[in-house]
């Protein structure tokens, strides 16, 4: 089967989020999913969750290898009054994924930028919903 660097930077950057242990902290869980369910998982005791959200792909070539931008979404989730919640779930993220170089089985150089961070209106009643957008050049040849 050949490598997919999107499934495998997919993988690398929930690993990450996962992995620490101060968004841990102030979250649930990190999923690959938009929200949650009408049974109120993921929120857990933290009130707040991560999921990913969409994403954008392109190719940029150059003389001896080609470059793979993909842009994620990462979405954060809380249901604790006001945004100071949702904006320290912000911060968590960011401080991971933040000039991060993750690690790809089969892909090399990994950038990661912060390109965009708001806060939007969700249109269900008591929830936050915070928005980063990251872009990482992937080396794929």
């Amino acid at each position: 089967m050949m490598a997919n660097p999107d499934l495998e930077l997919q993988q690398a950057v929930i690993a990450a989020l996962a992995g620490d242990a101060a968004l841990m902290e102030v979250v649930h869980g990190v999923y690959d999913s938009t929200k949650a369910s009408s049974d109120g998982a993921p929120w857990g005791d933290q009130q707040g969750y991560v999921s990913l959200g969409p994403e954008d792909e392109s190719e940029d070539h150059h003389d001896c290898f080609t470059i793979e931008e993909i842009t994620v979404q990462i979405d954060c989730w809380s249901k604790k009054p006001g945004r100071v919640h949702a904006k320290q779930i912000l911060r968590a993220v960011r401080n991971v994924l933040s000039g991060a170089e993750l690690p790809l089985p089969s892909f090399g150089n990994v950038l990661t930028e912060l390109e965009l961070q708001r806060i939007v209106p969700d249109p269900e009643e008591g929830v936050t919903h915070g928005i980063l957008q990251f872009t990482f050049e992937i080396q794929v040849h």
